[in-house]
């Protein structure tokens, strides 16, 4: 287990990786935070200095959603794009994802309103215990854990 910037990252498998986060929001609200595109665009930017000029939803069952991110100066980029597989607002969403070359990741995220405050927990299951490691090695604990951090900081101002 380890914490960075408020978020929680586990292993609960040999195939999983779960993030938890708390916010001192209601659910609809961090529901909207993680399905509007301009709100998306403000926070889900990873270590700072990033900028995400792709965010495209279609929020549907079977609905495609796209992420491209960028440095400012253009030195590098990258995307990821999956689908939606259930919605069930503003508790739950299941989708797939897609980075490179890699084996597509199904991704559960729920969101847990107890006295207006709102946890986030979101479950990545990887086809292997290689490519749960793989991911990890990344700094993907750290990226998202920093986009965590902005959507805390921006729930307020909405």
């Amino acid at each position: 287990m380890t914490t960075t910037y408020g978020t929680v990252v586990t292993t609960p498998s040999a195939t999983e990786i779960t993030m938890t986060r708390e916010f001192d929001a209601p659910a609809a609200l961090v529901w909207e935070a993680f399905t509007t595109p301009a709100l998306v665009r403000q926070w889900l930017l990873g270590p700072d200095g990033w900028e995400m000029p792709i965010c495209e939803i279609d929020l549907t069952a079977g609905g495609k959603w796209r992420y491209g991110w960028a440095q400012p100066d253009g030195s590098e980029a990258f995307e990821m794009h999956g689908e939606y597989l259930e919605l069930d607002p503003p508790s739950r969403i299941v989708h797939t994802e897609h980075f490179e070359d890699n084996p597509p990741v199904v991704v559960t995220t729920t969101f847990t309103e107890v006295d207006g405050r709102t946890t986030m927990s979101a479950t990545m299951r990887l086809e292997s215990q290689e490519a749960r490691d793989a991911v990890l090695a990344t700094g993907m604990s750290e990226g998202a854990g920093r986009s965590y951090e902005r959507l805390n900081e921006l729930l307020p101002t909405f």
